[in-house]
């Protein structure tokens, strides 16, 4: 089973998500692509705080070292890259984490830093986003799952992310849930922030 996971490294509802999904892989037979969702790009036009657009773009400079190095690192790199800026940023609770320090610290060359400052990559940004919003909907944001290219939901939002066989009977549900059509929305109020669990 192929599986779109659609990410900005800013969100911390998306982060929980993708530590539930890592702890899932190795169980169930499916290939994790990680997909770029920029939310400075999503947001455009909206009136929200001088700190958001900051940190935003932030991501979308992240983003766009993702889409400049996947071309010649492949998938391995973004998964490996996604998970050291979040457990920087959300763990460690850096502001901002260096980019080509983080690079390094996944043994790639920090080189791939310039990416951030060069607007050309924002297209591929755009046109991961893209896919995802012509099949889910515009009123969606991240984090999204795309299940074999056909049916996914924005989602799921959890906090504390589960684990071991409770991970997996989430996982099974959430698929099985997602493949069904008609169904638009699954919703209840939040009554806890995020909770990141172990630092990976």
């Amino acid at each position: 089973m192929k599986i779109d996971f659609y990410f900005d490294p800013v969100c911390p509802w998306c982060w929980i998500t993708s530590r539930w999904l890592t702890e899932v892989a190795p169980h169930r037979p499916v290939d994790i692509r990680w997909r770029t969702f920029s939310l400075y790009i999503k947001n455009q036009g909206r009136e929200l705080p001088e700190e958001y657009w900051e940190v935003a773009d932030w991501g979308r400079e992240a983003l766009r070292i993702v889409e400049a190095a996947r071309a010649t690192e492949g998938e391995e790199f973004v998964g490996d890259f996604y998970t050291e800026l979040g457990a920087r940023f959300h763990h460690d609770e850096e502001y901002l984490p260096d980019l080509a320090d983080s690079l390094e610290a996944i043994g790639r060359s920090p080189d791939w830093a310039s990416a951030a400052d060069d607007p050309q990559w924002d297209a591929a940004i755009e046109e991961s986003m893209s896919e995802v919003l012509g099949l889910l909907g515009d009123d969606i944001g991240v984090p999204s799952i795309v299940f074999d290219g056909k049916y996914g939901y924005f989602g799921p939002v959890i906090s504390p992310a589960p684990t071991g066989e409770d991970a997996l009977k989430l996982f099974d549900g959430f698929a099985a849930l997602a493949a069904q059509p008609g169904i638009w929305e699954v919703k209840r109020e939040r009554t806890v922030g995020p909770v990141f669990g172990p630092r990976p």
